[in-house]
């Protein structure tokens, strides 16, 4: 059920969505006449089945709505396509984890408090700003409180924009009720749905005036709605608080080694590092193999040899043997996006640091918090998440000019220093800043279902060929 609970998914088939196939004049009392159509619901069970065994996709409750809205306009193979890219994407389309969830939820309270500051009080003490009370939004993508046709236009806003339209309207229909906020009975939060509800299904509501309120071009309000890059910081700021009150039983057992197509890697072999890989690698890349794109001990020891081999792939893990005298350590990073030759820094959030042998650590980044949505809206040298110069290569930085992982011309010679963001330890070991770099290589990721690489000529499940 993608964490949306079989009663709610039950609900979904068999009365939610009775409007979008029933004219108001004709609906009917009997609630399995009304219901999605068998044909309909084989097909929204074939895309969840086909995104949890080919994505890994375990938990991700508003998939059901947004596959279900989706399948009323296109064929099954246009939807899960459109689905898999909104996964696999950076931009945080929807969430896929329990820590993505309450993630979302922590970071919409955190705006209402700083937008709607008496909404807020209100919201707060009622609970609906609590996950289990933010359902009608972040699990249910604002079917049950909205009309079909408002729906179907804000999914093309949502196609578009991502998570960010998400919040946006989410935002806007607080103000449909911060002037009667008085004289509202809120026992639960379901009482303000109702309120809210009441507002958005009332005849003299329309969607197209709601736009307004969803994007303002002028006032307070406009300047107040965060911008898309402060809604990803606030996100993964807010992921620490996550994984301190998601309701999730920590399963001690080391995850499964990532498999491997090629017996010519030499760094990937331990089922440690690849056991480890896979704890660290994000939910959607989960259930990937590592496939070989560049050796120093088969395509030469050069920068050049490196973007040559990897420029086409995204989702990239670059392993090091880091020598520093008599010891060696086995360090690394994961690259979000292609390696490509770029006249300032790019990637995102979701590169990451990390040591595999010895003690194996990873450093996630996340982003600097000096007590204000407005602190997570501007920084600049914390987001050097991925450098590709024609001399070298690195991740993360400060001020100072130090990366997190640096890697030079020739690929002889690396540097590893704490970097903002990431708050690593220097990656071969405290005092070994510098060192000799032994074996380099470079995965991409592709799926174990099918072998089909991603981010990489990534050819649809369904042959979309001259459609």
């Amino acid at each position: 059920d993608f964490g949306l609970g079989q009663e709610a998914l039950n609900q979904l088939i068999q009365r939610d969505y009775m409007e979008w196939n029933t004219s108001k004049s004709k609906q009917s009392t009997d609630v399995n006449a009304n219901a999605i159509p068998e044909k309909g619901a084989n097909l929204l069970a074939l895309i969840l089945c086909t995104v949890q065994q080919v994505l890994g996709i375990e938990y991700c409750p508003p998939l059901p709505d947004v596959a279900t809205i989706l399948l009323t306009h296109m064929p099954e193979s246009y939807a899960f396509a459109t689905i898999r890219e909104m996964i696999n994407d950076t931009s945080h389309f929807l969430p896929v984890s329990q820590k993505d969830y309450y993630s979302w939820c922590k970071t919409y309270g955190m705006i209402v408090k700083r937008m709607f500051p008496v909404t807020y009080k209100a919201m707060k003490t009622c609970g609906a700003l609590e996950p289990e009370g933010l359902e009608p939004i972040f699990k249910r993508f604002f079917t049950t409180i909205m009309k079909p046709g408002d729906i179907l236009r804000f999914v093309d806003i949502f196609l578009v924009e991502g998570c960010k339209a998400v919040f946006r309207l989410a935002l806007s229909l607080c103000q449909l009720v911060r002037f009667d906020l008085k004289s509202l009975i809120l026992t639960d939060s379901e009482s303000w749905w109702r309120e809210i509800r009441s507002r958005t299904l009332s005849p003299e509501f329309s969607f197209k005036k709601h736009l307004n309120l969803m994007y303002p071009k002028f006032g307070k309000v406009a300047k107040r709605y965060p911008n898309r890059r402060g809604l990803r910081r606030a996100m993964k700021y807010n992921e620490r608080w996550a994984l301190e009150n998601m309701p999730i039983y920590i399963d001690e057992t080391p995850p499964k080694p990532m498999g491997f197509t090629s017996n010519e890697c030499t760094l990937a072999q331990p089922a440690s590092v690849r056991s480890n890989l896979a704890k660290w690698l994000p939910p959607s890349l989960k259930s990937t193999q590592l496939d070989l794109i560049y050796s120093t001990e088969i395509h030469g020891r050069s920068l050049v040899a490196f973007y040559n081999e990897c420029q086409r792939s995204k989702n990239t893990i670059v392993l090091i043997e880091a020598l520093t005298g008599s010891t060696r350590a086995t360090i690394g990073m994961f690259a979000s996006h292609a390696w490509n030759i770029n006249s300032g820094s790019y990637g995102d959030g979701e590169c990451f640091l990390f040591r595999s042998n010895p003690n194996p650590k990873c450093f996630h980044w996340v982003p600097d918090f000096a007590g204000s949505m407005d602190a997570l809206e501007s920084q600049a040298v914390s987001e050097q998440f991925m450098v590709a110069k024609r001399d070298f290569i690195a991740m993360g930085a400060n001020e100072d000019g130090t990366n997190g992982l640096y890697l030079d011309q020739e690929l002889v010679r690396g540097e590893s220093h704490p970097a903002l963001g990431f708050k690593n330890e220097p990656l071969p070991g405290e005092s070994h800043e510098t060192f000799d770099i032994g074996v380099l290589e470079v995965y991409r990721l592709i799926r174990e279902i099918d072998g089909k690489a991603i981010g990489h000529d990534d050819a649809l499940v369904w042959d979309l060929e001259g459609l």
